[in-house]
C-alpha cells in the first residue's frame, strides 16, 4: 500500500540516522529508487521531509508541531491536577479535564468528589463533541465551520431530551456561550447530572482543552452557577499561567 511505504520511509529516521539520500532509502527499503523518490517528493510538499542538502533528507519541522502537541497533551493533566483537586475540594464536585480530538472529546484526567456521581467523562473515556458543559466549553470556541463538519460527519444522537440534535440551534447555542464565558447543561448526556464548563487556552491564545464540574442537579442547584463559574475560572487561570 502506498501509505504504508510512504510510512516505512519515514520510520528509516531516528537518532543515528538522521538524514538519507533516495539511493540510501532504497537499499534500506528494498525498493526501487524511482518508488522511493515519489513517496519522498509528497513528503517534501507536505513538509514532513525537508532537503537538508543537495540531494540529502531529513525530518521537517512539522514534527516539532506534532510533538509540541504530543508534549501538551501529556502535560496538561500533570499542570492541571493541583488545580483540579483544588477546584473539586471547593466545590464539593468531580472535576473534568477534556480535549478534543478528531471531532470527539477525550477526557484526560477527573478528580471525584467524595460523592462521585456516575457521568460519562471519566478519565480515558472518548465523548460527544456536541452534548455536556465540558465538551460545549471545547466547541463553542472551534468555529461554526467546525460545528458544520461535526453535524456533516458524526452520527448526532439524541441521548436524553435534553441533547442539542440540530445544527442551526447548536450554533445559537454556541454563540450564547460565547457571550457568556462559559457552558452550562444540565441532563443532555447523563441524565439528572448538571455540569458547567470553561475552555483552557494558552499564551497564543490556541484552544487547548476545558475544565470542568458536574455533579447531581439536586446539589448543583443548591447555589447559582456563578459561584462555579468563579471558582472554575480560578482554577482555569491557575492553568493556563503554567502554559
Amino acid at each position: 500500500m502506498s501509505a504504508e511505504k510512504t510510512l516505512e520511509i519515514l520510520e528509516q529516521f531516528d537518532f543515528e540516522n538522521r538524514a538519507y539520500t533516495v539511493p540510501e532509502l532504497a537499499e534500506r527499503l528494498q525498493q526501487p529508487q524511482s518508488s522511493v523518490y515519489r513517496h519522498m517528493r509528497l513528503l517534501k510538499e507536505k513538509g514532513y521531509i525537508v532537503e537538508y542538502s543537495p540531494g540529502v533528507y531529513c525530518l521537517g519541522y512539522i514534527f516539532l508541531k506534532l510533538a509540541k502537541i504530543i508534549k501538551m497533551d501529556t502535560d496538561l493533566p500533570v499542570i492541571s491536577q493541583e488545580a483540579m483537586r483544588e477546584l473539586t475540594k471547593v466545590t464539593g464536585e468531580t472535576s473534568i479535564l477534556l480535549v478534543p480530538s478528531n471531532m470527539q472529546a477525550v477526557c484526560l484526567s477527573s478528580v471525584p468528589s467524595g460523592h462521585p456521581v456516575k457521568v460519562s467523562s471519566e478519565q480515558g473515556n472518548i465523548v460527544p463533541l456536541y452534548g455536556g458543559a465540558s465538551s460545549k466549553a471545547l466547541l463553542a470556541f472551534m468555529g461554526d465551520s467546525t460545528v458544520d463538519e461535526l453535524y456533516e460527519r458524526v452520527p448526532i444522537e439524541a441521548h436524553t431530551d435534553n441533547t442539542i440534535i440540530q445544527a442551526k440551534k447548536m450554533k445559537e447555542h454556541l454563540e450564547a456561550i460565547r457571550q457568556v464565558g462559559f457552558a452550562y447543561s444540565d441532563s443532555e448526556i447523563d441524565e439528572g447530572v448538571v455540569s458547567i464548563g470553561l475552555p483552557i487556552f494558552d499564551s497564543d491564545d490556541k484552544l487547548l482543552g476545558s475544565l470542568s464540574v458536574a455533579g447531581p442537579r439536586d446539589r448543583m442547584t443548591k447555589k447559582p452557577a456563578e459561584e462555579f463559574v468563579a471558582e472554575i475560572r480560578k482554577a482555569v487561570t491557575k492553568i493556563e499561567v503554567q502554559l
